[in-house]
C-alpha cells in the first residue's frame, strides 16, 4: 500500500520550474511521488492575507517570543495564523497522512503544533538553507536583504525601510539569534531535517545536542542528467547565466564586468538573464538577455563562469553547467557544501585572472578536474540517487550508513552527507 504524504508549503509548487527553490521543490514532489501519494497544503503569509487580524497575530507571535525569552524570527511570525492551523488539522484529519513534510524554517511553529497534537506523526522539516547562517553572512558582509518569492506581497516601502543600514543590521542580528532557536526546535520536533549543503549541516549540528545530530540529513538538488565534460572548441567564450534581481548574481556580474575592464580581457564574456539595472559598457562583454533554452548558453565553445560572493546553501550553477558538459569555473565559495574540492575549478583570484586572460595554459588540468566533477555529480546528484534519499526518509526506521573513504579530487565526504540508508529516529 502506498504511503500518503502531506506537503505543507509556504508557496505553490509549479508544474515545472527552471531554477531556484521552486525547481528543487518540483524535484522533491516528483521524488516523493515515486513511492507515495502526495497532497499539498499552502499556508498563506500575513502579507498575502492582508487582514488586520493576521497582522495582529503576527505581532503577538513576536511579542510572545520576547516575553518568553524565545525570540520569534519575523519570517516565522509572518506565517502565524489560526486559520492556517485550522486548515492543517482539517487536512490531516481528512487525508490521514503517513508523513507530513514542512517547507522551510518558516513552518517550524506548524511542525511543533503537529507534534503536540499528533505525537506519533512522522515529520520531515526541509530547511533547504540554514537561515541563521544566511542572516549572519548578510550582516557581516553588509549585504542588502532580499525578500525572495514574497517580493510581490511585501510593500516596496517596507523593503526599503528594512534595508537602511541601521535597521538591517539590527534586524539581521535579531533574526540570526531567533533562527538558531527555531532550527534547534525544528530538529527537536521532527523525525528528520534536511539541508542542501554539507557546510550548512555541519553548522547546524554544532548547535545541537548529541542525540539530535543524527536527525540532520543532506539532500542536494539533483541534476537531470550529466553529459561528459567536453573540452571547449575554438573560438572559446566565457558565459554567465543569472538575473541580477538575485543578490548573488548581481555581485558576480559586477565582479566579472570589473575584471574585464581592469584586465582588458580579449575573450568574449556573454551574460545571460534579465537585468534590472544598467552596467558600464566594457569591451568584449555582451549582455544577451533571457535565454530561451540553456542549450543557447552552454554551447560547445563555452566555459561557464560561476564565481559567487554570497556563501550559504549550494550554488546550482556549477551543477547546471556540468550537466550540459560545460566546464564550470568559479571560486571556493561556488563549490561550498558540495564536498568536492579541486583548485583547478575552485580557483583563487590570481589563478582565475590568469585563466580569463589565457585559458590554454590551465585547460588540461581544468578538464581533468571537470571530468572528475562530472563523475562525482553522476554518483551523488543524479535523479535516482535523489529519489532514493527522499524515499529513505519516508520510512519510519532509519539505519545510518557512514562512508569515510575519499576519492582523488573529491576530498572526504562528511558522515552527514553520506547518510542515505535508514537510521532509527523517535
Amino acid at each position: 500500500m502506498r504511503k500518503r504524504v502531506l506537503m505543507v508549503m509556504t508557496r505553490e509548487i509549479p508544474r515545472a520550474a527552471s531554477n531556484g527553490r521552486e525547481r528543487t521543490l518540483c524535484f522533491i514532489r516528483k521524488a516523493i511521488g515515486m513511492d507515495a501519494d502526495v497532497r499539498e497544503l499552502k499556508i498563506h503569509s500575513v502579507f498575502e492575507t492582508g487582514t488586520l487580524a493576521s497582522k495582529l497575530r503576527a505581532g503577538l507571535r513576536v511579542a510572545e517570543g520576547l516575553v518568553t525569552g524565545r525570540p520569534c524570527a519575523l519570517q516565522v511570525a509572518m506565517f502565524a495564523s489560526a486559520d492556517g492551523k485550522k486548515r492543517l488539522v482539517e487536512a490531516i484529519e481528512d487525508y490521514q497522512p503517513d508523513v507530513i513534510y514542512f517547507d522551510g524554517i518558516r513552518m517550524v511553529d506548524y511542525a511543533a503544533f503537529v507534534r503536540r497534537r499528533y505525537p506519533s506523526s512522522h515529520i520531515i522539516s526541509d530547511l533547504d538553507d540554514l537561515m541563521s547562517r544566511r542572516a549572519h553572512i548578510l550582516r557581516t558582509g553588509n549585504f542588502a536583504l532580499s525578500v525572495g518569492y514574497l517580493a510581490k506581497s511585501i510593500p516596496p516601502v517596507i523593503v526599503s525601510l528594512i534595508n537602511s543600514r541601521f535597521a538591517r543590521n539590527l534586524l539581521l542580528r535579531y533574526e540570526e539569534s531567533a533562527l538558531k532557536g527555531h532550527e534547534r526546535r525544528a530538529t527537536t520536533v521532527s523525525n528528520a531535517v534536511t539541508l542542501v549543503s554539507t557546510t550548512d549541516a555541519d553548522a547546524l549540528t554544532r548547535i545541537l545536542p548529541g542525540a539530535l545530530k543524527r536527525r540532520v540529513y543532506v539532500i542536494a538538488p539533483p541534476v537531470d542528467s550529466v553529459k561528459p565534460a567536453v573540452r571547449p572548441a575554438d573560438p572559446v567564450r566565457f558565459v554567465f547565466v543569472g538575473a541580477d534581481s538575485q543578490l548573488q548574481n548581481r555581485l558576480a556580474i559586477e565582479y566579472l564586468v570589473a575584471s574585464w575592464k581592469k584586465l582588458e580581457l580579449s575573450l568574449p564574456l556573454v551574460i545571460y538573464g534579465r537585468m534590472s539595472r544598467q552596467y558600464e559598457a566594457v569591451p568584449n562583454v555582451v549582455f544577451a538577455g533571457f535565454a530561451r533554452t540553456l542549450d543557447e548558453v552552454y554551447t560547445p565553445n563555452s566555459i561557464a563562469l560561476c564565481p559567487t560572493f554570497l556563501r550559504g546553501g549550494i550554488k546550482s550553477k556549477v551543477l547546471e553547467a556540468v550537466s550540459f558538459g560545460c566546464v564550470p569555473v568559479g571560486n571556493d565559495a561556488a563549490y561550498e557544501g558540495l564536498n568536492f574540492e579541486d583548485a583547478a575549478l575552485a580557483m583563487d583570484e590570481a589563478r582565475l585572472h590568469r585563466f580569463l586572460g589565457d585559458p590554454s595554459g590551465d585547460l588540461d588540468e581544468v578538464m581533468e578536474a571537470a571530468t572528475r566533477f562530472a563523475a562525482f555529480c553522476e554518483r551523488n546528484f543524479s535523479m535516482p540517487v535523489f529519489a532514493r534519499r527522499w524515499g529513505d526518509l519516508l520510512r519510519p526506521v532509519y539505519v545510518p550508513e557512514t562512508e569515510t573513504s575519499g576519492v582523488v579530487g573529491e576530498g572526504k565526504m562528511s558522515t552527514i552527507a553520506q547518510r542515505s540508508s535508514p537510521a532509527k529516529l523517535p
